[in-house]
């Protein structure tokens, strides 16, 4: 396989890898603490080896070519590379998977991709990640090949966390059911959503709650359940982030329909239309909820400002 067929979004460069890497493989989707105690370990041999340390990743998920399963994303392919970086990976590689791949022997995956593509002079493996087909390689068989081929391999163990392992399926559960600090705790960070502040309608403005319309930056990311919750926005130019409180759901009280991601940044006003804002996660404030009637709302709204001015204050 050649260099070229495998990688198609990178951070950093191959080329200088001239002695070799310590590689590791895996979705590494929402770099959760499961995911940077492998980083740990791929450090851990790259000082004891004076090697660079490369990720890799598939994109798309194996499911959503295998079983036409629509990606929920915890990151971004960029949010990946840049929470990787920040824990010193030196290469972020994200390879595309295709039916072809998908058919690899796995000896075959560990020859030219790991060997000969990543120059992996070691290789880091996540307890529960299997590669090639049928899912046949795994730790036994990298620990094999590792004798043969002269590569160094560790398999790191679960990371466990209130009595159960750290993954990113268990992230997103705790996600849907909007329990966003939950998440965050084995995220290691707030999850965050990226998206372009477009017109609405204008109701907010004029009940005295104006907001910012959000549209994701990226339509595979996950979002929360629906809901109203406490969250920091990064704004446009940098700056501190902001407290502000944000509602996803359908708009019940005016009969809305559709999906609506809207926040009120708390204490601020600007224009951001055609903008790009960040927006942390940080509490869940309350269900989504119809109204009797416009001043219910506009009561309970105060209570949720008041609700996330106490949830996020310093």
């Amino acid at each position: 396989m050649e260099r070229s067929d495998l990688v198609r979004h990178v951070h950093g460069d191959l080329g200088t890898a001239a002695e070799g890497c310590v590689v590791s493989i895996g979705s590494f989707d929402g770099v959760h603490l499961g995911h940077q105690g492998i980083v740990q370990a791929m450090a851990e041999l790259r000082d004891a080896l004076e090697l660079q340390m490369v990720v890799a990743t598939f994109d798309p998920h194996p499911r959503a070519v295998l079983r036409g399963e629509a990606e929920r994303k915890l990151t971004t392919l960029d949010e990946r590379s840049r929470a990787l970086v920040e824990l010193g990976v030196d290469v972020f590689v994200a390879i595309p998977f295709t039916l072809e791949l998908s058919r690899m022997e796995a000896e075959a995956f560990v020859k030219d991709v790991l060997l000969d593509t990543l120059r992996a002079k070691a290789v880091v493996l996540g307890h529960d990640h299997r590669f090639g087909r049928d899912r046949k390689g795994d730790a036994a068989l990298l620990a094999t090949l590792g004798a043969s081929h002269g590569f160094v391999f560790r398999e790191v163990g679960p990371i466990m966390v209130l009595d159960d392992v750290v993954s990113s399926s268990r992230i997103r559960s705790l996600l849907d059911a909007g329990h966003v600090s939950a998440a965050a705790t084995l995220l290691g960070r707030f999850h965050a959503v990226s998206g372009l502040v477009v017109h609405g309608e204008g109701r907010g403005r004029t009940i005295g709650v104006p907001t910012a319309n959000l549209v994701p930056q990226e339509v595979s990311k996950l979002l929360p359940g629906r809901g109203v919750y406490a969250v920091r926005v990064s704004l446009p130019g940098g700056g501190p982030l902001k407290a502000g409180m944000m509602n996803i759901g359908h708009r019940p009280t005016f009969e809305g329909k559709g999906l609506h991601l809207e926040v009120n940044v708390l204490d601020w006003s600007g224009d951001l239309y055609g903008r790009e804002v960040r927006v942390e996660f940080v509490e869940r404030v309350r269900d989504e909820r119809k109204f009797d009637g416009v001043e219910a709302l506009i009561r309970q709204l105060n209570d949720d400002r008041d609700r996330c001015r106490q949830l996020l204050s310093p």
